[in-house]
């Protein structure tokens, strides 16, 4: 499972990781796509669960099977059922690093979405894909920086219970031309891993450039 953020906090909570200098970084620093943590305040958990990672790492092209048009962002939250839940996940952002830290590229998603349940670490989590424009965009940075870096910056509220989690890993299906996110995309297995019996809500990331 490749965890590339957790964080947690009561009421709103922020966490970003990116890259500084080629090293993994976490802080308000490295929040990009319209998270913008309040007096620059984030709640990335301390030990493995923050990293970044190399398109190489991942398996990443920039063209043909297994290029950005397949990588995902799953939303893993722990928040339990009863008064911990919902949870509102305000903004997901997917970064793109030069492999020395300087920043290139965030898709974001563009609104936020309420979660009623969810089973926490480990289990079910929801999932989040670029577009084929915006896969394009993607790949394009990639060609031109072998050594691209990827990173994400997320923002919830309504927090009340454990840690959230963001994973990055990759589907065998790609959003189509139209942006319509479609069926639900049909995982690889180490993704149903993750997230055992768990339904993939496929939703969309848009870009912003800083």
């Amino acid at each position: 499972m490749n965890s590339v953020v957790t964080f947690q906090n009561i009421g709103q909570e922020y966490g970003c990781v990116g890259n500084v200098g080629g090293s993994t970084a976490t802080g308000s620093a490295q929040c990009f796509g319209g998270v913008t943590p309040p007096g620059g305040v984030t709640h990335e958990q301390t030990g493995s669960g923050n990293n970044t990672y190399t398109a190489a790492t991942l398996g990443l092209t920039s063209s043909g099977t297994n290029s950005f048009a397949n990588l995902i962002l799953i939303f893993n939250g722990n928040e339990g059922g009863g008064s911990d839940a919902p949870i509102t996940l305000e903004k997901l952002s997917l970064n793109l690093f030069t492999s020395t830290g300087t920043f290139l590229e965030a898709f974001s998603t563009p609104s936020a979405i309420e979660f009623l349940a969810l089973t926490g670490v480990g289990n079910a989590g929801f999932g989040f894909q670029l577009d084929a424009a915006q896969s394009a965009q993607a790949n394009a940075l990639l060609a031109a920086n072998p050594d691209l870096v990827i990173g994400a910056s997320a923002f919830a509220s309504g927090a009340n219970s454990g840690p959230e989690t963001v994973f990055i890993s990759r589907i065998n299906s790609v959003q189509p031309p139209s942006g319509d996110p479609g069926d639900a995309a049909i995982p690889e297995p180490t993704t149903i891993f993750l997230m055992g019996s768990g339904l993939v809500a496929v939703a969309l990331l848009r870009s912003k450039r800083r």
